[in-house]
This record gives structure tokens, sequence and C-alpha cells, in this order.
């Protein structure tokens, strides 16, 4: 059973408050490291493992800044599990979802990871964020503007179409929205792994989510919903058709980093990657002679729905695929409209839960039947 709480936050600052709790799971060994958001003396956003509660004034959990998606990070470190090794994840909704994702085509070990969500309405790139100012004067003022988060436009083109501001699955989930950060912070144990972290920690118990924060939640789903559907309404009227999907990913360079950032895309051994591709001279003369013209670098627009096809069923739309595009192809639109499709088909959501089978690998006798399949 869920345990349920209202954490007091100290002083106003609810990001020391959280570094306080994070540096004593660390005293009392309750986890051996963190994963956790921080900003590096250069002023570079970044994921860091930390072990030392010394170091913990580095740590910015409420960072709204997205370099890369957590879940890479966790399936690099955790692929394999280890005796009596806990690392306490610190991820976005987004995140959350993708390591589920992981967790369930065994590419992450559940036993090593902790997994603490936080409420997100939105990130920024790299260097978008971050500004002259100090890290913590940047969240104290993003934490602040709770009525400003659906206006931002400098937010991540994902983030703009988010409907997902808190996490679906979690351990333990830290929250803000429709709150007042600098006087508390709700707080969420989803099992006894979450509750074994709030051992110690002063927090008021209540029995449901507090009124304001549902209903806050509840407007901003909706809103998030309607930017997503003008968003792939105005993608279905440039991008839709053979013609127009070539147009779209006419600039594409070959160069793959969408697929290289993907959380999810887990291969070991990727077919784009293979000698398969790796044509002479003479050989792309004989292809050229056939067509009497080849787009170069060939095969771009087969990369693209060969990707959307293997990914599609496990895609959390997080957005950091368009986020490494040189060419600035606008993939968030398009995996928003292609993943959620595919997964309302199998009635399945990405990352809502590690008990829901992966559609891929479950077979039922009735699924497509609406389409007139026999």
């Amino acid at each position: 059973m869920a345990r349920m709480g209202i954490l007091q936050v100290k002083n106003k600052a609810p990001e020391q408050t959280l570094r306080d709790i994070y540096a004593h799971w660390l005293k009392a060994k309750r986890v051996s490291a963190l994963l956790v958001p921080a900003v590096s003396s250069l002023g570079v956003a970044t994921p860091v493992l930390i072990s030392d509660p010394d170091k913990i004034s580095q740590v910015s959990p409420f960072l709204p800044v997205m370099s890369v998606n957590g879940a890479s990070i966790v399936a690099a470190i955790a692929a394999k599990g280890v005796p009596d090794t806990k690392v306490a994840a610190v991820l976005r909704p987004c995140e959350l979802r993708a390591v589920v994702e992981l967790i369930k085509l065994q590419q992450v070990s559940r036993e090593n990871i902790v997994l603490i969500g936080m409420d997100c309405p939105g990130t920024y790139k790299p260097g978008q964020g971050i500004g002259s100012g100090s890290t913590s004067d940047l969240t104290s003022t993003f934490l602040s503007a709770q009525d400003g988060y659906l206006k931002d436009e400098r937010l991540r083109a994902a983030c703009q179409m988010c409907e997902f501001p808190t996490p679906l699955f979690a351990d333990l989930s830290i929250g803000f929205l429709g709150m007042n950060p600098k006087e508390s912070l709700y707080v969420d144990a989803a099992n006894e792994e979450g509750e074994s972290l709030l051992e110690g920690v002063d927090m008021i118990p209540i029995e449901a989510v507090p009124d304001e924060r549902r209903n806050y939640i509840n407007r901003f789903i909706e809103v998030r919903q309607r930017v997503a559907a003008d968003k792939i309404a105005e993608f279905d009227r440039i991008g839709l058709g053979a013609e127009n999907l070539v147009r779209y990913f006419a600039n594409c360079l070959n160069c793959h980093n969408c697929m290289k950032v993907c959380p999810v895309c887990y291969c070991r051994e990727c077919f784009f990657e293979s000698d398969v591709w790796e044509r002479d001279l003479e050989e792309q003369i004989r292809i050229v002679s056939r067509k009497g013209l080849n787009r170069m670098p060939a095969g771009t627009l087969l990369f693209h729905l060969t990707r959307m096809n293997h990914m599609m069923t496990s895609c959390v739309q997080c957005g950091v695929c368009e986020d490494s595009c040189p060419a600035g192809i606008g993939l968030s639109v398009l995996f928003k409209k292609v993943s959620r499709n595919a997964q309302a088909e199998f009635g399945y959501l990405s990352g809502r839960s590690l008990d829901e089978p992966l559609p891929l690998t479950t077979f039922r006798e009735d699924e497509f039947r609406h389409l007139g399949e026999e």
C-alpha cells in the first residue's frame, strides 16, 4: 500500500532539503550511490553518480535541463546484477518510463536500482536554461513559475507535447506541481523499497493527493494534450504521404545520432551500422546506372522507417533524438504520433508498469481483428 505524505521544506530551500535527505541515505548506507542531475563547475548540466555525502552540494535534483535521457546511463551502469549494491536513480517521468522498458527488455537489472521519480513540467536544452545566474537561482525560479510552464516556448520540443508531468512508475515519487515548493513537497512511496528510504524523514502523513495538486495536474495534462494534437495535425498536413515523408527527411545526414542517444534503442549490433551497407565504387556505379541518379548518403528514409517500426511500442517520446539531430528534423512530433498510435492498438503504454507485457513479445489471438485480420 502506498505511503503518501507532505515533506516540509527547510528554510524555503527545496533543493537543499532533498540534498540533506540524499546525504542521509548515503551516510546510513541505504544506497551505495545516487544517479542525479548536477551542474559542473563549468556550468555543464549532466547526470552524476555520487557516493560521497560531503559532495552532495553539487547535485541539483530539480534541474530543468536535459542533456541525455538518464535511462541510457542506468543501462550503462546496471546492465548486470551485483549483490548488495543499490543505486538510487533520480529520474524524470520519461526517463523512468525508459528504464521500465529496459528492465522488461532485460537490459537493466531491477535488483540494483531504486527508482526515485521527480515531477517534470518540461526541460531546456543544455545551455538554454542556464544563464549567467546561479543554478540555485535558475531552479528556484523554475519551481516557482508554475503558471508559466505551459507558455514557455523555450522548453524542448518533446516537453511541450508531454502529457506525463508526474511519474507513472517509481519506488518513491517526489512532487512539487500544484504545491508551494518553498514550503512543502509531495512524497509517495509505492512499495517497501520506497518506504525504507522514508525512514527517519520528517513528513506529515496524508491519505490522498492534495486537491490543489490533483487539479493542477489535470489542467496541465489537458493543455499538453491539446498542444500535442495541434502539432500532430500540423505534421499530418506536411508529412503524410510518400513524397511528403521523403521531403520531411530530406536533410538527414545519416549520422545515426538519433539512434545512438535513444534510451530504448538497445541492440548491441545494428543492421544499419553493419557491413551490409558498405558498398565499393563498383557497386555504387552499378546501382546508380540502374536508377540514373541516387541520393547520397543513401538509405536515409529506410533507416528512419525501420527505426520507427523497431521502437514504436517502447518509445517514451523523450525527444532526445530530435535534440541530437544536426539537421533539425522534427523527430519528436513524428515519434509522438507513431508510437502513441501503435501503442494504442495494443492497449499498451510504454513504461507504465513492470507487469505489463511487451506487445512484441506477447501474442493475443484476438488482436487486430477490428482491422479485418482473421
